[in-house]
């Protein structure tokens, strides 16, 4: 206060003239520097910065992992993937061979497998390597079924081309499908025809390559075969999924999952990655990677396209600078996901299926705490005016009834989808339920830490639901919990509250203990 009362004391004896004078002078050096801020810096290269937050990033990621009981964690399943079948398209004609062997080695420097989706005419012309791939390296395949986002006038017979491909690839099994456009009728031919995986969802997605997935679950789930986009609610059947990790953070609160996800070209061509500088993806793993602390796993899916990996007479989709760019991104990714050691468990998709269908029957709970990762903002021209943040620490969870979403401080979910009440496949309202029940805290008006916290949720049906208690529970140990299924705490930060409303009261009671 002392400086501030100094430089007012000089600033009133200046003379009008000269005030006027120093007045315009800070005003065009602030003009400047918001000029700066503003205009220049979204563009411009913060790769020092963003480095050394990362590896500040990393080190509180690690402590965190480190803090904890290995053995009452989880496991991250890292699968990375690649679309590699023929091309029929005015950009290109034939098999992506150059682009399949780049992302190999990529992979394969870094102990990683790859599973390739393929059709019968890239499975014959790729066989001798797809085989050495798999010999070395652990590579496994799936089948393209049906049409491609990327050809979608090319038919690909599914069944035909999985027994060209076990024909081909006899030590696979050939289990997984993949495709574009799924459907009810894909769904009930690929359960038919004996397979246990359907790869192609996409969280959050609305129109893009003509897939609408918002308001199906996120990772791996038992699609139900009356909406292939929802959980089953009986066991066992065909496993869902996804395409590639999305950011969860800021994909369920832009709508805006193709320009915060894992694959190459959504980063690449916002400039949230670069070749030099890959900050935003390790930040977006991180916020996967802790959740292991409350999960028996946590999915991780990558993929990239083969034909989006070449230069050639045979497609030229992408340019060579944008290929170097998304091979660097890739490279120094994989890096990072294995600098997590047994922390992370890479595999093909067909290995992480086998796991998920050991693990349970029907679609295992899935519940991440997960923060807003720095980024730059993206371009308008990709992004369109789509909200960028900053966003509130968030809570996701679902299970084979409901998906929810909480922000940080509040009980009650700011998104709450009914997969019992709603099975339709095109729903307008993507299983929202319009109308959130709220919650009623019974604690008196008083300055105190409370150990006993009773919770009233009124409601005139049935409906699944949950309530997020934020507390401060390193200083306070759950002691129990009655009538609810108490998840957490998660990260010392929150408590999820899992409970089927019914007609009337719905009370819940947590009591807690200081430490």
């Amino acid at each position: 206060m002392e400086l501030l009362n100094s430089d007012s004391k000089k600033t009133a004896c200046l003379p009008k003239k000269l005030f006027s004078q120093k007045l315009a002078f800070v005003a065009k050096r602030l003009a400047i520097v918001l000029f700066t801020w503003i205009v220049l810096l979204p563009g411009f290269s913060c790769k020092g910065v963003n480095e050394k937050v990362s590896d500040q990033k990393l080190d509180s990621t690690k402590s965190f992992l480190n803090s904890l009981d290995r053995g009452k964690m989880g496991t991250l399943v890292f699968t990375f993937s690649s679309l590699a079948f023929t091309i029929d398209a005015p950009w290109g004609k034939g098999v992506p061979s150059q682009g399949m062997a780049l992302l190999a080695s990529i992979a394969h420097k870094h102990g990683i497998p790859v599973t390739w989706l393929m059709d019968a005419g890239s499975g014959k012309k790729m066989q001798k390597q797809i085989n050495e791939w798999h010999e070395k390296y652990g590579d496994d395949v799936g089948c393209v079924w049906g049409h491609s986002h990327a050809t979608p006038s090319a038919f690909r017979n599914g069944a035909q081309d999985r027994l060209a491909l076990k024909k081909l690839f006899p030590w696979s099994e050939v289990t997984l499908a993949a495709s574009g456009s799924r459907s009810n009728q894909l769904l009930a031919k690929v359960k038919k025809a004996g397979l246990n995986g359907l790869w192609g969802s996409c969280w959050e997605q609305e129109g893009i390559d003509r897939i609408t997935d918002r308001g199906a679950p996120w990772g791996f789930f038992y699609c139900a075969d009356e909406c292939f986009k929802i959980p089953s609610r009986v066991p066992g059947g065909v496993i869902s999924v996804e395409w590639t990790a999305r950011d969860l953070c800021k994909s369920i609160h832009s709508h805006a999952p193709t320009i915060y996800s894992s694959d190459p070209d959504d980063v690449g061509r916002t400039g949230l990655c670069t070749g030099d500088d890959i900050a935003y993806w390790k930040g977006m793993f991180d916020n996967y990677i802790k959740n292991i602390a409350n999960n028996k796993y946590v999915f991780f899916p990558q993929q990239q396209e083969s034909h989006e990996m070449e230069n050639s007479d045979v497609c030229r989709a992408f340019s060579v600078q944008e290929i170097e760019n998304s091979a660097k991104m890739l490279d120094a990714f994989f890096a990072y996901v294995k600098s997590f050691g047994d922390k992370v468990k890479c595999v093909t998709i067909p290995t992480a299926l086998k796991m998920y269908a050991q693990q349970s029957e029907t679609t295992m709970p899935s519940v991440m705490l997960v923060d807003d990762v720095p980024c730059r903002k993206p371009p308008f021209w990709y992004a369109k005016g789509k909200a960028t943040g900053p966003w509130p620490k968030t809570l996701l969870y679902y299970d084979k009834d409901c998906q929810l979403v909480f922000i940080d401080g509040q009980l009650a979910p700011i998104l709450l989808r009914d997969y019992v009440h709603n099975r339709k496949v095109d729903d307008p309202n993507y299983y929202q339920v319009c109308k959130i029940p709220q919650i009623k805290v019974d604690t008196p008006w008083e300055q105190k830490v409370f150990t006993e916290i009773p919770l009233r949720i009124p409601y005139n049906g049935e409906l699944p639901y949950a309530v997020a208690l934020w507390y401060d529970f390193k200083h306070f140990r759950l002691d129990r919990v009655e009538g609810a299924k108490a998840i957490g705490p998660i990260q010392d930060q929150v408590l999820l509250l899992r409970k089927n409303l019914t007609p009337g009261e719905n009370k819940i009671l947590v009591k807690l203990t200081p430490r």
